[in-house]
């Protein structure tokens, strides 16, 4: 890690008379430091405020070089250019350590008079009491957190951070380099909490540990061979301030770490869980804990964003499925009635043109074929023409946004088996107008179905919204209080709204099967997690309804894995439906731009205080 240049001045020599202009010298340092550093009593309420949720950020970000790296470009500019290089601790001490902190959180933030803070205070002020509040109340039901897990687990995705960390400065080479060192001992504090798990008759399901211990083994059988060193090799190359002899010892350096201490940890992790594989007690849902319904409320909570009872927003996913089957068969109907009656008039018509003796029935019957065929989001379209097209498009119901960059990239072969067909990868804070997509070309999407997925990872999606709420500076606490049903609730929002946007046929039944879709995952997320529906009801349910029985195995598998992740994508996005008609209903003047703006505006919040946020500025 690079280190901080000081010097030191000397007055003269020791006992040197002082002068006057030594004393103003002096004077004006005091003065300077009182300007910049006034003591607490001098500062308004409001600065106070800004003080407490700057420090509180500086202290949690820094906690984690690799969230410090993905979030912030220069950490000097934020007095965090001395922060230890750390991958963090994930033991139960450590987690014990964190619930420490959020009570003396909650106690700082709950001495400020509310009423003495602007709006944009109050809002982060409700932003964070509710997530400390949300997290104290389940700090007892610590063990039932998995930080392991074949897809969204530590082990899967650390990986894929840092394939993808950037070499921005020397000082990030040297910080890597020391992560990786690092990796054994974390993998450690993980292996300490699995066996807390284990204790507490926690542990992961037997099946899930097996596939978690067979990618360890897989990650960690490529030796010398490992895409991790080909892909730090490839970006080392790109570095252009290195001499050639700089390359190749960085390189030698990286290879000797990865294979001396990255994968041994795997093994190790591996080898840790093969001990403790057979003593979960649990294959099925959360439902089969003692307490595991309390923390499926917790998850809901914390991560859809909605604090309504699990039963309501059950009965709400029942109804927009209803609602989206209803609207597929009308569709369906439509188009067959249409087609029969186009087929008898065609056949009339071929056989009067007959009877007339000319030949025109078959130019006619090739006519009305191309008019069917119109003109779609072509496979041949590649994904910047497409972005540009959504961007072009989204207008008329979306605020503009402050002039922004952004690069296609293809996800590295060696990679294109974990990652979904599309990601955005966030930009940091402080450069937050250069953004990267990337496109997985292993997933083969095309068509309309890559142009959604555009939309929900660029314009309006990901992409669009973080920029433009980064574009706001907002208060540096807000960035790291992530609600993960505004965020993806609002990726998928976009998502189906660019199906309209579509000049295919086929488009609006996709939407409705993609809602429907999600809806259905969500629906068995809170019937394995909080009614106990076992994988042979699952399976019995799903293949009734036309799925295979290895879909239906694949899905409760996924479930089961990560509860309530489906949630934050479709009942994030029922709630931003039911926000829409909501104030479309109470406000005059009500447009979708106003609305779209005043969410974003808003920025990550859970849904009533969103409500709230867009109710007082459509209203305004």
């Amino acid at each position: 890690m690079p280190q901080t240049n000081r010097q030191t001045r000397r007055f003269g020599t020791l006992f040197r008379p002082l002068y006057p202009a030594f004393f103003a010298a002096i004077l004006t340092l005091v003065i300077c430091h009182f300007v910049t550093h006034p003591p607490s009593f001098l500062l308004t309420e409001e600065q106070r405020f800004v003080a407490f949720t700057e420090d509180v950020f500086r202290e949690e970000i820094s906690g984690s070089t690799l969230n410090l790296h993905y979030l912030i470009t220069d950490p000097s500019a934020y007095g965090l250019q001395d922060a230890e290089v750390s991958l963090g601790n994930a033991s139960t001490e450590a987690y014990e350590a964190t619930r420490a902190a959020l009570e003396n959180y909650r106690s700082s933030l709950l001495e400020f008079d509310y009423d003495k803070l602007s709006g944009e205070r109050q809002l982060t002020y409700d932003v964070f009491l509710a997530y400390l509040e949300t997290e104290l109340e389940a700090a007892d039901l610590l063990l039932y957190n998995e930080p392991l897990g074949p897809t969204l687990g530590v082990q899967a995705q650390l990986p894929i951070l840092l394939a993808e960390y950037a070499f921005r400065t020397r000082g990030d080479i040297e910080d890597y380099l020391t992560l990786l060192a690092q990796i054994p001992d974390y993998f450690d504090s993980l292996l300490s909490f699995e066996q807390d798990k284990s204790a507490a008759g926690l542990f992961m399901s037997s099946e899930c540990a097996l596939e978690v211990i067979e990618q360890c083994l897989d990650f960690a059988a490529e030796g010398e061979e490992h895409y991790l060193i080909g892909i730090f090799d490839e970006k080392i190359d790109a570095v252009t301030n290195l001499t050639t002899d700089e390359k190749i010892a960085y390189k030698a350096r990286n290879a000797s770490i990865l294979t001396g201490y990255v994968l041994p940890a795997y093994q190790a992790l591996a080898a840790g869980l093969a001990v403790l594989e057979s003593t979960g007690n649990n294959e099925m849902g959360l439902y089969y804990y003692t307490d595991g319904q309390e923390y499926y409320e917790y998850l809901v909570k914390k991560t859809v964003g909605d604090s309504r009872e699990i039963a309501e927003i059950e009965e709400a996913i029942k109804t927009q499925m209803v609602a989206d089957y209803a609207a597929m068969q009308e569709i369906l109907t439509n188009t067959q009635t249409s087609s029969d009656d186009n087929a008898a008039a065609s056949q009339t018509d071929a056989s009067q043109s007959e009877s007339a003796g000319n030949s025109s029935g078959s130019a006619s019957s090739t006519d009305q074929s191309a008019e069917n065929m119109k003109v779609s989001v072509s496979a041949a379209d590649d994904p910047a023409s497409m972005l540009e097209d959504l961007r072009a498009k989204i207008t008329t119901d979306f605020p503009l946004l402050t002039a922004v960059s952004y690069e296609i990239k293809y996800v590295h072969e060696s990679l294109q088996d974990y990652l979904s067909p599309a990601f955005y990868l966030s930009p940091t804070i402080d450069d937050f107008t250069s953004n990267v997509i990337y496109i997985n070309p292993a997933n083969g999407y095309s068509g309309v179905e890559l142009y959604t997925t555009l939309a929900h990872e660029g314009y309006p999606g990901h992409l669009y919204q973080t920029v433009y709420f980064l574009s706001q500076s907002p208060d540096l606490l807000r960035i790291l209080l992530d609600v993960g049903g505004y965020t993806e609730g609002w990726a998928t929002y976009v998502e189906m709204y660019a199906y309209s946007l579509c000049d295919d046929e086929s488009a609006s039944i996709s939407q409705l099967n993609r809602s429907f879709t999600l809806g259905l995952a969500s629906l068995l997320d809170i019937g394995i997690h909080y009614r106990g529906y076992t994988r042979e009801e699952v399976s019995a349910f799903l293949t009734a309804l036309g799925f295979s029985e290895n879909t239906a195995e694949s899905l409760y598998t996924t479930i089961l894995e990560s509860p309530a992740n489906y949630l934050k994508y479709y009942v994030g996005y029922l709630d931003f439906c039911s926000l829409r008609d909501t104030l479309a209903a109470a406000v005059n003047g009500f447009t979708l731009k106003k609305f779209h703006q005043a969410v974003l505006e808003t920025g990550p919040v859970p849904f009533d205080l969103l409500k709230e946020q867009c109710l007082k500025k459509l209203s305004g």
